[in-house]
């Protein structure tokens, strides 16, 4: 499934963009409800670019689905969907509710060709707000429905989203919000489900009709340049991306933004030195003529950070840089921070950067330390692993320890072996073959002193 170079579709850019429009000097900030976004293309009182649920092969049945979705205010919990299933839920005017959306999906008899299209969605919006008679308000701000929950910029969302038949091609998720809390499970597999927790945040409202084709709703990101917004909105949504082209191990990956329009995660680099470019996008300036600024937050899980990178997540706070490319701007200095399952739902890395200004930057995220080049080959009973040589291991040598990696979808490693480099840097050390069969991926692990120098990714042949 090829990443599309354009996002073309107005019901995704409705959705990346918080879902607003202007119109007549006032902010639209309505979007169409579960049950319009669940028929089918050919059957909407509007026209749409692409399909519907009702497309799907499969149908409403086999999208992804709200399981579960309650407003935390001040510590107390309201339940506002509980056991949902893959059918609308049930609402009154002004409660609280969200719309699953798919992006990119065929209209009948449309063919997929050339990544205009796909037989089932590359991408799947999922948009928080009030329920209205046939639309969803998303500004919990200036809602245009009387609310039954209250929700202001403290509000915590608790959501559980079932992903249905689509589980097995998630990869990673732009979320516009303030993220609290990000659990995923059964990565891979048809009953995967997302557990998040996440707060709304102030998003610029775009007049689409003054910047059409605009390339800050591109995928990737690309020639954004929005002069000012025409307002602003206290919104939350998300986009799942599905697309398999992507390594498996970006499963779980999120990255959440706030004072940004869009967001785009793009794998670059090289295999030995991989790179994750976070891309943002927004406008120069807010509607009241200051400078727009915003933050971005990724959460990297410890199966992308063992894959890519072969850096567990108790190593990973010292490991990475985050350097701006594209457009000039300033920013603050990116933290990186241990998360853990306990505080943040899934074991890995926090890279936070804030006061970022737009149109469009991208963070690319890269190991700091070079990879050696690592290689694992059986002879009969053992497995000889060699590494080519690391200036820092010179003449007093590093400790080098072998782990196996368990899956690419899951961050667990166990240590197979031990050793030492030569007085040349260069490491050639044995472990049993059984412990390290044929096409195993590991992870070299290079100290000096108890400090990380370097890791190496391999898989034995």
């Amino acid at each position: 499934m090829p990443r599309p170079r354009h996002l073309v579709a107005l019901a995704s850019i409705a959705l990346l963009s918080a879902a607003v429009t202007v119109a007549a000097g006032a902010i639209n900030t309505g979007t169409t409800d579960q049950a319009t976004n669940d028929g089918t293309a050919a059957n909407a009182t509007f026209p749409f670019p692409g399909g519907l649920w009702g497309d799907l092969s499969g149908g409403v049945a086999a999208r992804p689905f709200i399981r579960s979705l309650s407003v935390i205010n001040d510590g107390v919990a309201t339940p506002v969907i509980v056991n949902g299933t893959a059918s609308a839920p049930a609402t009154q005017g002004g409660d609280v509710t969200a719309v699953v959306a798919p992006f990119n999906l065929c209209r009948p008899g449309q063919a997929p060709a050339q990544g205009r299209c796909y037989a089932s969605p590359n991408r799947v919006g999922i948009t928080l707000g009030y329920a209205g008679n046939g639309s969803v308000d998303t500004d919990f701000a200036s809602p245009d429905v009387t609310p039954r929950q209250h929700v202001d910029a403290n509000t915590i969302f608790d959501v559980t989203i079932g992903l249905n038949t689509l589980g097995r091609t998630l990869r990673w998720t732009w979320l516009n919000g303030g993220l609290e809390y990000w659990a995923a499970s059964s990565l891979g597999a048809g009953d995967a489900e997302i557990h998040i927790r996440l707060r709304p945040v102030a998003t610029p409202a775009i007049d689409w009709s003054t910047v059409p084709a605009n390339g800050c709703t591109a995928t990737p990101i690309r020639d954004c340049d929005i002069p000012q917004s025409h307002g602003e909105t206290l919104s939350a949504n998300l986009v799942l991306s599905l697309d398999d082209s992507l390594d498996p191990s970006l499963t779980g990956a999120v990255f959440a933004t706030q004072g940004a329009i869009s967001g785009f995660l793009v794998p670059s680099g090289t295999p030995t030195a991989p790179v994750l470019d976070l891309q943002v996008a927004s406008a120069h300036l807010t509607a009241a003529g200051a400078p727009q600024t915003g933050a971005l937050t990724a959460l990297i899980p410890a199966q992308a950070l063992l894959n890519l990178y072969g850096v567990q997540p108790s190593d990973a706070s010292r490991f990475f840089t985050a350097t701006r490319t594209g457009d000039a701007g300033t920013h603050s200095a990116p933290t990186y921070t241990r998360a853990t399952t306990a505080a943040d739902g899934t074991d890995g890395l926090l890279v936070s950067v804030s006061g970022i200004t737009f149109s469009a930057p991208t963070f690319a995220v890269a190991r700091k330390a070079t990879a050696p080049r690592t290689s694992a080959r059986r002879r009969g009973a053992t497995t000889t692993i060699t590494a080519t040589a690391v200036k820092a291991c010179l003449a007093q040598g590093c400790t080098a320890v072998i782990l196996r990696i368990g899956s690419r979808v899951g961050g667990t490693a166990t240590r197979v072996g031990s050793g030492r480099t030569s007085a040349s840097g260069a490491l050639t050390m044995t472990v049993p073959g059984s412990t390290l069969p044929a096409r195993s991926r590991y992870t070299l692990v290079l100290r000096k002193g108890g400090t990380l120098v370097t890791t190496g990714v391999g898989a034995a042949s």
